[in-house]
């Protein structure tokens, strides 16, 4: 079905909302009565826009309250090529090839109850609001098991599942968003004297991150040589929810496939880790142990469908795309660090100032050691 609309703003209507509210209801008599629309902000992606409907509605004598999401993927230039890391169009194209609907492992998206493209070049993804079970604020021990949910859902496509064959999934993804902070990376070595650059780069970081970024082949190439899946390569606390089921164990939903495509064994769960604890989401504090919780719960996960490899694959495939978000992220620091105001409401997002974060981020780096850390598990194994 095309919708040929402009905007969510001002073209959506209870007519728009109908069949999709129906769909959800799974009732063809549902009637809308009363909507609302709310543009959710915080954490939104590339080229994306996020709204929110409620909805109530009746169905004969009943009275039914829903609520929608409505994603918009708005057109990127040069981010259009089908396996490119930022390729704006991947998620539309996942929810319509039908390979979202069933997954490996203990890993479900959103139900979908349409794809609408739209005159503009946009496309528009009608989805369920996915509730989680737990709340706001998951305890550790929750971490792991929604990263055994990552190892089965990896693990599946190392022992038995038949790769997906779309052009649309990613390769080479963390080797592509890495490369691309090459500008930014000099940018950061031209501007060390401006006051935020100078803080994010204090105690140590500005030789962690230009070690990094030239050591930054040797493990790009490592990661190329570990055993290879299929991941969503963003599952951090925001975009994860735990459902209960019938049985009370959870299912891990995940949103935003925006990323999804190959890559190395552990890097799925980096976001998890460093994501977020990035995010604010687990403090500084507990963030070693949310690492371990995380990787032992991952190879659980593994272990359940049946990978038999060694843990130091692991752990190897997760220091080495650490550096994803070491060296990765800087392109998205820098207008931090460089614009007044900054081109993102930091307190919206992450609940702090520009100058608390970046000390926060600066920690980050000298709490997980990334880089000493992968250097000296490369040597143990002689890589």
């Amino acid at each position: 079905m095309d919708i040929h609309l402009d905007t969510p703003e001002t073209l959506v209507n209870a007519e728009t909302l109908t069949p999709f509210v129906r769909r959800a209801l799974h009732s063809d008599a549902t009637q809308i009565t009363i909507w609302d629309r709310q543009q959710m902000r915080g954490g939104v992606g590339l080229g994306t826009s996020v709204h929110r409907f409620s909805c109530q509605a009746r169905d004969g004598d009943q009275t039914h309250t829903w609520s929608l999401i409505l994603k918009v993927l708005h057109p990127v230039p040069g981010h259009d090529e089908p396996s490119h890391w930022f390729n704006w169009q991947r998620e539309a194209a996942a929810y319509r090839s039908g390979w979202l609907d069933d997954l490996p492992g203990g890993i479900a998206a959103p139900c979908c109850f349409g794809v609408d493209d739209m005159l503009d070049g946009c496309y528009w993804l009608w989805l369920d609001e996915v509730q989680d079970d737990i709340g706001r604020k998951w305890p550790l021990e929750h971490y792991g098991v929604a990263a055994r949910h990552l190892g089965q859902f990896n693990g599946a496509y190392l022992v038995r599942e038949s790769w997906p064959t779309h052009r649309w999934l990613s390769r080479k993804g963390i080797r592509r968003h890495i490369e691309s902070s090459a500008p930014a990376i000099e940018q950061v070595r031209q501007f060390q004297g401006r006051p935020l650059v100078h803080r994010f780069l204090a105690h140590g970081v500005d030789d962690l991150l230009f070690h990094a970024w030239g050591d930054r082949h040797r493990w790009l190439d490592l990661l190329d040589r570990l055993p290879q899946s299929i991941c969503h390569h963003d599952a951090f606390r925001r975009n994860m929810f735990a459902q209960r089921q019938a049985d009370s164990s959870f299912e891990t939903v995940l949103i935003d496939w925006s990323y999804a495509g190959q890559g190395a064994i552990g890097a799925e769960v980096v976001p998890l880790v460093l994501g977020t604890v990035g995010f604010l989401e687990v403090d500084l504090s507990q963030a070693r142990e949310l690492e371990r919780i995380v990787l032992d719960g991952y190879v659980q996960g593994l272990r359940d469908v049946g990978w038999q490899g060694a843990p130091w694959q692991v752990e190897m495939g997760y220091l080495a795309s650490g550096n994803r978000y070491g060296l990765g992220s800087v392109k998205e620091i820098l207008p931090l660090m460089l614009e007044d105001p900054p081109p993102v409401d930091v307190q919206a997002v992450y609940g702090c100032s520009v100058e608390e974060l970046l000390d926060y981020w600066n920690e980050m780096w000298r709490v997980f050691e990334i880089i000493p850390r992968t250097r000296v598990l490369a040597q143990a194994h002689n890589l």
